[in-house]
């Protein structure tokens, strides 16, 4: 129930930036799930309308009005490019481990989200991430998904004014409730991502 209580609260404050989110901008939404053994991170890039020929134009490189395979894995590689990443101090790789884009048409209405589900094997005691994808008509949200169940102890996190970058501290008190974490880190994901489509739905209805 306090995994639940936590996320729920995470998500309704991701939700409400969502929420002022403008048809003139390209919302980059980013979920960093610290763990024993490295950093998972969730980036939903959701293109407004007007924002989508921009978008559209790094993607579909053909220019055939549909997103192949081949683009889709361009496009991820792009987006890694313009991330950065440090674990105490040191620049560490971040590695593809899913992706999902939405269709066109869907995108076309404002309801498109692309996910991209990213990983580096390192851990330690401080991170700092930023991300630089697409900066003239994107705005952002970052934040750090962890529980005390797990062990894991996070410094309070510092943002940039953009919410481009954050960096944090943590450590682990002990190994005990150490599945919890994944459990926590789960959950906050999906209802992120439940509170941002009912959202953007009912905005749609209005």
């Amino acid at each position: 129930m306090k995994l639940v209580a936590v996320s729920l609260l995470l998500a309704i404050s991701l939700a409400g930036g969502a929420d002022g989110h403008r048809l003139d901008e390209y919302l980059q939404a980013t979920l960093i799930g610290v763990t024993r053994d490295g950093v998972d991170l969730e980036i939903n890039l959701t293109p407004g309308i007007a924002v989508l020929p921009a978008v559209m134009a790094e993607i579909d490189r053909n220019r055939d009005g549909r997103i192949s395979p081949e683009e889709e894995q361009a496009y991820s590689t792009e987006v890694i490019r313009d991330l950065g990443m440090q674990v105490d101090g040191k620049v560490v790789p971040l590695r593809l481990i899913g992706s999902r884009f939405p269709s066109v048409e869907d995108m076309r209405e404002g309801l498109g989200t692309i996910r991209l589900n990213l990983r580096t094997g390192s851990s330690g005691h401080e991170l700092r991430f930023e991300n630089r994808h697409m900066q003239k008509v994107s705005v952002y949200l970052v934040n750090c998904l962890a529980s005390g169940d797990s062990g894991l102890l996070a410094g309070n996190p510092v943002r940039d004014e953009a919410q481009r970058s954050i960096r944090f501290t943590y450590s682990y008190a002990g190994s005990s409730g150490w599945p919890a974490q994944e459990t926590f880190w789960i959950a906050g994901i999906g209802m992120v991502t439940i509170a941002r489509l009912a959202l953007r739905r009912q905005t749609g209805r209005g």
